[in-house]
């Protein structure tokens, strides 16, 4: 029983480390540069640009460094050192659509439309066909290209991403559905170990056991979801109590089944006390 519980604790500390954030290297990037990025949206642009020289000296590696630097070069117009930007991020991370779109739009106004044409196509892939400026540029390219009937329906297609996000019926970059793959895939945890506390649970001939458990992952629950571990935790008790209402058998002894209970019903009040408390820690960090 021990050996199981400990398993299950470093468990959850392995997957807290390495696995629980499942943002893309760039939107840790872009969080971590708010900084800049801010000081850019407010158009102090010197210190923007001095702020993302400085993290790129730092940290090479930086593709939204890099694209905040192209862009402040692009609006002072200094092109070949924007495009050079551009091309060394696309070189470390070329994933980031604003990348693609940035180097598109100055092809475009080079009147390179063949070669501005292939950037926004990349930025429509890479982009999942989710936003509507890399078909609004594609489409004007396509058109430049006498690919009218192309050029027509990509930006119809922009124009439809457009309106389905004013009626709030698609999906904008700045706002995630509910159910995405990292809470789907923390719910699937979520199911694997309400298995092993309910195993613990009816095993145990004491309570420190699966209280420990049930504390530790529900904090864990909380820390990688602040958010959204209320329904988490809420899952994890719905499975304690069916699988142990459902899918158990009573224990022949009195004393037993008052043990399973005392067990049962305290793992479900610490699991939503541990998801609040992960949860307080996680806003309290700022990340």
């Amino acid at each position: 029983m021990e050996i199981l519980v400990t398993g299950a604790i470093i468990g959850y500390i392995i997957y807290l480390r390495y696995y629980a954030d499942l943002r893309t290297p760039s939107e840790k990037e872009r969080d971590q540069l708010q900084t800049g990025i801010k000081l850019y949206a407010s158009c102090q642009f010197e210190e923007a640009f001095a702020y993302f020289n400085e993290k790129i000296r730092a940290k090479p590696q930086s593709s939204i460094a890099y694209l905040y630097r192209a862009r402040y070069q692009r609006m002072r117009g200094n092109l070949p050192a924007a495009l050079d930007d551009l091309q060394t991020a696309i070189g470390y991370d070329d994933t980031v659509v604003d990348l693609h779109l940035e180097r598109g739009q100055i092809l475009f106004e080079q009147h390179d439309y063949e070669a501005a044409f292939l950037e926004f196509d990349k930025a429509v892939f890479h982009a999942h066909g989710n936003l509507a400026d890399p078909f609004q540029w594609r489409g004007l390219a396509l058109q430049q290209l006498n690919q009218l009937q192309q050029a027509r329906n990509d930006l119809e297609r922009a124009q439809a991403i457009v309106q389905e996000q004013k009626d709030g019926t698609g999906t904008s970059a700045g706002k995630e559905p509910f159910f995405d793959r990292r809470f789907l895939f923390n719910a699937l945890l979520v199911l694997i170990n309400s298995c092993v506390l309910l195993f613990v649970i009816k095993e145990t001939a004491v309570v420190h056991w699966p209280y420990l458990l049930a504390a530790v992952s529900a904090a864990a629950i909380g820390f990688a979801q602040p958010r959204k571990g209320w329904l988490l935790a809420l899952l994890q008790a719905a499975i304690l109590w069916i699988g142990y209402t459902f899918f158990t058998s009573p224990p022949q002894g009195g004393g037993d089944r008052e043990l399973e209970l005392f067990c049962l019903y305290g793992s479900i009040g610490l699991t939503f006390v541990g998801s609040f408390v992960g949860g307080v820690l996680k806003r309290a960090m700022g990340t």
